[in-house]
């Protein structure tokens, strides 16, 4: 029975602690309520393409297409993360991609509408130049990015519900 607590113990620890080690944001699961006022928020319907920059257990994909979005992609940095959310978006499978990596270094789809960001301030300091050099590919002319729990530095945020700010870029 220790063993078995041991292990279960160090995946937990491994699943939360690698994205921080790797460089990125620790793993902090998204409860439903939120999803669903992300999607509302953002106003997600059939034409929206949904980006998750760092997607962990793929949650916020899941309520992507259940709002009926077009497509749901991911960027996740913990390959231990990545192959859980596959695991858990097949039914999903071809409206649905999960990227292992670094997303700063990703070039978003150019039919992306949406962004979710659930990320630590370090990270959003560098959103606004992020989506500045993405702009010119993207086919919208209003980026719809929804922020959890923290805001974008710099940026003034249209509207808040339950803990998020919607921006549009």
């Amino acid at each position: 029975m220790t063993t078995i607590a041991i292990i279960i113990g160090c995946a937990i620890v491994a699943v939360i602690g690698i994205g921080v080690i790797i460089g990125g944001a620790p793993f902090v699961p998204t409860r439903k309520k939120w999803t669903v006022d992300a999607m509302k928020l953002a106003n997600v319907g059939a034409d929206d393409v949904v980006v998750d920059l760092g997607s962990g257990d793929g949650t916020i994909l899941i309520a992507a297409l259940e709002s009926n979005a077009k497509r749901a992609i991911g960027y996740e940095i913990n390959p231990l993360l990545v192959v859980w959310s596959r695991l858990r978006l097949r039914q999903f499978k071809k409206r649905t991609t999960i990227k292992t990596g670094n997303f700063f270094r990703a070039k978003l789809p150019t039919d992306t509408t949406v962004i979710y960001l659930f990320q630590v301030e370090k990270v959003l300091r560098k959103i606004p130049k992020f989506i500045d050099q993405q702009r010119a590919d993207l086919k919208t002319k209003k980026l719809r990015v929804v922020c959890f729990g923290a805001e974008i530095p710099g940026k003034k945020f249209l509207r808040e519900l339950g803990g998020m700010s919607l921006y549009e870029f």
